[in-house]
Formats: structure tokens, sequence, C-alpha cells
């Protein structure tokens, strides 16, 4: 191997990092999308992710299947009655919301994950991204995903956190200079909606968020080699979670990445098919005596 060669080798400590925007239940898609790369023997070494796609890395990390995210989403039922708040800062208490991840993540710790994972959250009180990599998982993961309105604010470490969204949706720029391959999903395309597609709150607050983050957006989701948008998400919401709504977002997202990886990105895929398999060779433990 040339200098040059090892030098980008140490520079870059991570073969593939994965980048998973918010999306609310939109990010059952995201599920969908590491589904089928554990069939294919593809899985990422290190994940950056806000909100949603933040829980959804931390589930990965945290070494959960694919179909035990699913469940959490749907066993969850995040909007229940039992979860309801009683201030007027928000609909949903993250509190209750906190304790629903205890049984998924035990030692409540980054250090305790897998795999490498950098989440996003934004401070209320000094108007600005905050990236948590170590200390509470399960206060970080709250944070980035208080949905402003919907779930109450996160006060923690002398600050008042909400959702990651509204700083950095995407952000594949935590990441990017440690991998040597990048793939994201992004969740929320801006694309023009017709009038009637704004019935209620939920859908209001759906479009400001991709409207606010759009500018940081489109510069962070150039970064990876591949930022997959499945065909269709633009018709669904972060708040469809009903058990069916949530099943068929997943199959979205299986199917699109499906598609994408027997066609357009074939090559790529088959790329990371061969390093991985590689990589796993140089890990294989030494016979004693072995040379």
């Amino acid at each position: 191997m040339s200098m040059f060669g090892i030098e980008l080798f140490k520079s870059k400590p991570y073969r593939l990092g994965l980048t998973l925007s918010g999306g609310g239940a939109k990010c059952m898609a995201q599920v969908g999308l590491l589904q089928y790369l554990k069939e294919q023997g593809v899985e990422p070494d290190v994940i950056s992710g806000t909100s949603g796609g933040a829980i959804i890395g931390a589930l990965h990390c945290a070494g959960h299947a694919p179909e035990v995210m699913l469940d959490f989403f749907v066993s969850t039922r995040m909007f229940s009655l039992k979860n309801l708040s009683f201030n007027a800062l928000g609909l949903i208490d993250s509190g209750k919301i906190a304790r629903k991840y205890e049984p998924y993540f035990p030692e409540d710790s980054f250090e305790s994950l897998h795999k490498p994972l950098f989440v996003v959250a934004t401070d209320l009180s000094r108007a600005q991204q905050v990236v948590f990599n170590s200390g509470s998982l399960i206060h970080a993961l709250t944070a980035s995903s208080a949905y402003p309105g919907m779930f109450t604010p996160v006060h923690w470490h002398s600050s008042v956190y909400v959702d990651g969204g509204i700083t950095n949706n995407y952000p594949s720029d935590l990441i990017h200079s440690l991998c040597r391959h990048h793939i994201g999903m992004y969740l929320s395309p801006l694309t023009a909606r017709p009038t009637e597609h704004f019935v209620n709150t939920f859908d209001v607050l759906d479009r400001v968020f991709q409207i606010y983050g759009s500018v940081r957006q489109e510069a962070n989701i150039h970064l990876p080699e591949v930022s997959l948008v499945p065909d269709g998400i633009e018709h669904c919401s972060a708040f469809m979670v009903k058990p069916g709504q949530l099943k068929s977002i997943y199959d979205l997202g299986y199917q699109y990445s499906k598609k994408y990886f027997e066609n357009a990105g074939a090559q790529w895929l088959q790329t990371m098919k061969t390093r991985q398999r590689r990589s796993r060779w140089f890990r294989l433990p030494r016979k004693p005596g072995a040379s």
C-alpha cells in the first residue's frame, strides 16, 4: 500500500458510515433499508442521526434487529393517552417516552453500544446544534426527538433541548470525514404540496420542519456517495403512527432500497459486499502457532 493509501486509511477509520435523517414515523423506511442491507451482508460501522433517525441508529448500534425496531415503534404508542403531558410545553411528556427506551438500552450509555453513534439535538438556550456521542444515551435520544409542540422539551445539563431537525436534520457532515464510504436515507424532500394536503396541525408542523431545514439539508444530502430518498415518502407524514401505516412505510423503504441496489446502486452494493468480506477475513483470529 502506498504512503498516501496508509494515511487515507488512518484518517478515515470507518469503512462504511450511515446517516439517518429525522422524520418521525417516516423513519420506518430506514428500518426497511437496514433490513435490506442486512440481507445483503452489509453493515455500517458508524452512524449519525437526528430525531427518529437517531432512535433507529441507536437501536441498530445496540444490536437490535430490524423487526425489533419496527415492533418498538408499534408497541410504544407514543400518542397514547397515558403519555399525555400536563403542562403547556407539549402534547406528549418526553419523560414518559424516555422510560419506553429503558428495556432496549438497559445500560443507558453511548459507551455500551456496539458501534459509535452521533446524535443531534437543538439547544434552545444557546440557539445551536449539539452533538451527543458519549454519556446518557436515553437523554440524548429524548432530546433529539422532542418535536416542538408535540413533545415537551428536555431539561438537561442546565439547558433546554428540542428536536435536532431544527438545526441539522440530515447530519451527514458529522461522520463524512471519518468514513471511506458513506450512505444515508433522507426523508423530507422539499416538493410542492397541494392546498388540500394541509388538513390538520400535524401537516403544518411537518411542512414547517421541511422548509426550515432545507438550506443545510441541501448541502449535506450531497456528501454521501448514496443518499436515498424513497419514492412516495413525500406522501407520508411524520405522524402516521398506526401499526398498519408504520408497516406500510417500512415496506416502502425496503422495496425502494431493493429496487435501487438491483439497478443504479448495484455496483456500489457489490463493492461494499466485497469489502465487507475482506474486513471479516482480516478480523479472523489466528490459530495458535500461526505465523
